[in-house]
């Protein structure tokens, strides 16, 4: 084998070893290849990595996964699964859809079983609040903020609120885009 012919293999696998996780990194970010009623949790695990939270029903069969992306947290997935252990859906939870599902009323645990975990919070004991704030792109494509109010002394939703997102800082345009399934 000559030099250049030996340079060109290692090149092309080096280049495949750069590619390959760019090429199927949507795979592993959103877990499109994955498949309702055939993929189980080790599958959603390995393919999409650590979990930020694990909801187990009463003999510890694992219900309900939530992969929260990015540093700035716009795009969370839940992952539902079935008695059987196989997924049932995935979802990308940081939308008006699903924050429509947040009653006046509803517990920290039912937050984050339609939301996942907060991108931050904060408390205003003056006016006995907490504050859980969630990064999104809108349907018109503006990177907004939704916060879910609970009342500190009963940690029960008082309101939510949709804001610009204050994170958006003056080098940034404060446009996105939302996130669709690729088959969208």
């Amino acid at each position: 084998m000559s030099l250049l012919t030996a340079i060109l293999v290692a090149l092309l696998v080096i280049g495949f070893f750069i590619l390959k996780p760019m090429l199927t990194g949507r795979d592993s970010y959103s877990g499109t290849t994955l498949k309702p009623g055939i993929s189980t949790v080790a599958d959603v695990e390995q393919l999409m990595g650590k979990p930020a939270q694990v909801w187990k029903n009463a003999t510890g069969q694992v219900e309900q996964m939530v992969f929260v992306r990015g540093p700035a947290g716009f795009v969370s997935f839940m992952v539902h699964f079935a008695a059987d252990g196989n997924m049932t859906a995935i979802d990308q939870v940081l939308d008006e859809k699903h924050f429509a599902q947040i009653p006046v009323g509803a517990t920290q645990d039912d937050v984050l079983k339609i939301l996942g975990p907060a991108r931050s919070t904060n408390v205003f004991a003056h006016k006995h609040q907490l504050y859980w704030n969630y990064g999104f792109c809108s349907e018109h494509g503006k990177r907004m903020e939704y916060g879910v109010q609970f009342d500190t002394r009963t940690l029960l939703v008082t309101g939510s609120d949709t804001i610009p997102d204050p994170l958006v800082n003056g080098s940034e345009s404060g446009y996105c885009t939302p996130w669709r399934q690729p088959n969208q």
